[in-house]
């Protein structure tokens, strides 16, 4: 079975959830007897890709390290070149890793497409989600042979929005490659909470600011967010709003080993956005042993299952009630810990690749 993965997400950005989840599924499959993994993607901006080359065989030109050059040029260049390339390594399947209204596999070859999420339909406010856009993802899904989603919420999502039939859609967890940290814990001189990721509108950063206010958990504890952007304008004034002293609010960048000690010396990861279509800092908090405050919406009871306190993500005092609840009690503290090393251990890019490979397998049967 010879299965090929676009050049799309790769063409797009250095590096972000779905380039990892791509990166992460061909090298599990890549261990396979009976299957053939390649990324075609001839011009590669995705460091997360360059960097992982070595454990898949790969296709493509690394300009990863020229960042000027742009998208609208690359991506043409690419979708002309993958063709080429496809015509003549003649793959069984073609796992499409972003959306893109032509077809640019071969005919002989079946299609896959993953979906990650339905923000932009299921958040409106949020997005500019334009019927256009819509209608790509019409395309995409109407070509697929097979749809792969993330999370059930993510099914049943899809299934609503887009009435895709059910036995055309499967899920497959994802997993995580982060570890608990050799180095231990981060210390920064007194508790914190962690938020983790970019800080958009949906992600509910400003109702977190104002739950940390109204539980005035600034007098013990800081928030940090670890993210690469700084604080916007009007963040820095819902803290003035909320009665909390910019210090006691925090941005902080860095790799994989940073973020695994930030996770693990947290009293809490405090993720309540109001969508996910899986939520990966709710994986790789367990993994690190940092107890969870989430939302108690879409994908996200999903993945964190007994080892979280939800809250509504619309609601402050429910919120806040968890920032107080999970700083009243170490032994709470520590029996989440436990339940979420123990659930974080079924979701593994081991697994994701096996029932990924079994997919591959029917489709061509």
């Amino acid at each position: 079975m010879k299965v090929a993965y676009d050049y799309q997400i790769f063409s797009i950005r250095q590096y972000g959830g779905v380039s990892r989840y791509f990166v992460e599924l061909a090298a599990e499959l890549s261990k396979c007897a009976d299957t053939q993994i390649q990324i075609l993607a001839p011009l590669i901006r995705s460091r997360c890709l360059s960097e992982s080359m070595s454990r898949i065989s790969t296709l493509g030109i690394d300009l990863s390290s020229i960042p000027v050059l742009p998208n609208r040029l690359v991506r043409p260049i690419n979708a002309m070149l993958f063709r080429a390339m496809a015509a003549i390594t003649t793959p069984d399947i073609v796992h499409e890793t972003h959306y893109t209204r032509s077809r640019t596999a071969p005919r002989s070859a079946k299609i896959v497409t993953t979906i990650h999420d339905a923000i932009p339909e299921r958040l409106p406010d949020h997005f500019s989600f334009s019927e256009q856009q819509k209608g790509l993802i019409r395309t995409v899904l109407k070509r697929a042979d097979h749809i792969i989603c993330v999370s059930q919420s993510t099914r049943r999502d899809l299934m609503d929005i887009y009435d895709v039939s059910p036995e055309r859609v499967s899920v497959t967890l994802l997993g995580s490659s982060l570890a608990s940290p050799v180095d231990g814990p981060a210390d920064i001189g007194m508790p914190y909470f962690l938020h983790v990721g970019i800080r958009h509108s949906y992600k509910n950063f400003n109702r977190i600011i104002q739950a940390f206010g109204e539980a005035h958990l600034y007098r013990t504890h800081k928030l940090i967010s670890f993210t690469g952007a700084s604080f916007s304008t009007a963040e820095i004034a819902a803290m003035e709003t909320a009665g909390v002293p910019l210090s006691s609010v925090m941005q902080v960048s860095g790799d994989d080993q940073k973020l695994s000690r930030y996770y693990a010396g947290a009293d809490a990861l405090i993720f309540p956005s109001l969508y996910e279509g899986f939520g990966i800092p709710l994986l790789e908090a367990m993994r690190c042993g940092c107890p969870i405050i989430t939302a108690n919406t879409s994908s996200m009871p999903e993945v964190a299952g007994d080892a979280a306190i939800y809250c509504d993500p619309y609601d402050i005092r429910t919120i806040s009630d968890a920032l107080i609840q999970v700083t009243s009690s170490a032994d709470e503290r520590a029996k989440m810990v436990a339940r979420g090393l123990e659930r974080a251990q079924g979701f593994t890019w081991t697994r994701c690749a096996e029932e990924t490979h079994k997919i591959y397998r029917d489709l061509l049967q």
